[in-house]
């Protein structure tokens, strides 16, 4: 399969497509289309929605819905320097992306992998970071765009810098008020999405198709597990709300 094959095949072919894969492992094109759409998304968050008039107001709902999440109120000397922070994250918002793209890949490579050892499957390091670039491109490039798209529709007025996951027109987000849970409460049930089950289903079916003694079920179970510990976690409030 060539790369362009690749791409469409995750989204329509999981199965076969990861077969390809473990017989030629790559990393570079996913990678390089989630600089992409994170670079997209961040653009229109911090160039487009978070503009010069409204950046204040802006700031200080973020910096008060992180104080309610960490149960510690801030005083007008910390919202000062936190938005002067915040102002600056604006500038150089061009360095999140790589950032982020990196660390997660990384970091959700290296967990996965010591899950799947404890549980005595056969995997290399770099065929679970494979897997985990190739099925990041449901999650964050196919995702990307319809986050893209429902920020610009409802446009800065309507925008709220909670957790990003919320942003994604399918979340259950959108079902509750976020003055009825807590923000880490929020920003767990945030996560819950279309995307997100299809990004788990996809990656499920890679370390199925590139280990030697897993099959699709186990895979299914471990990637689950995992997943409902971490958005537990995350809605007590024990881990940062990120993903």
């Amino acid at each position: 399969m060539t790369g362009f094959q690749r791409l469409i095949g995750i989204v329509v072919s999981p199965s076969q497509t990861f077969a390809d894969i473990d017989r030629r492992p790559t990393w570079i094109l996913p990678v390089i289309l989630m600089l992409l759409s994170n670079f997209a998304v961040t653009f229109v968050v911090y160039r487009v929605l978070v503009t010069d008039s409204n950046f204040n107001q802006i700031a200080e709902t973020r910096l008060h819905w992180d104080a309610d999440s960490s149960g510690k109120p801030m005083s007008s000397a910390s919202v000062k320097l936190q938005t002067e922070s915040l102002r600056r994250q604006r500038e150089r918002w061009y360095l999140l992306p790589p950032y982020a793209v990196f660390v997660s890949t990384l970091g959700m490579s290296g967990f996965f992998y010591l899950v799947l050892r404890i549980t005595r499957t056969d995997i290399s390091l770099k065929k679970v970071f494979v897997v985990v670039c190739w099925s990041f491109v449901i999650y964050r490039v196919v995702g990307g765009v319809f986050v893209i798209a429902a920020l610009l529709m409802r446009g800065p007025a309507n925008f709220f810098p909670a957790a990003p996951e919320s942003w994604s027109p399918t979340s259950l987000a959108h079902l509750i008020s976020r003055a009825t849970v807590s923000p880490n409460v929020y920003s767990a049930v945030s996560k819950l999405d279309v995307f997100l089950v299809w990004w788990l289903a996809v990656m499920a079916v890679g370390f199925a198709k590139t280990a030697k003694n897993l099959t699709i079920l186990k895979s299914a179970i471990i990637v689950t597990v995992c997943e409902v510990v971490y958005l537990i976690l995350n809605a007590a409030g024990t881990l940062p709300g990120i993903s």
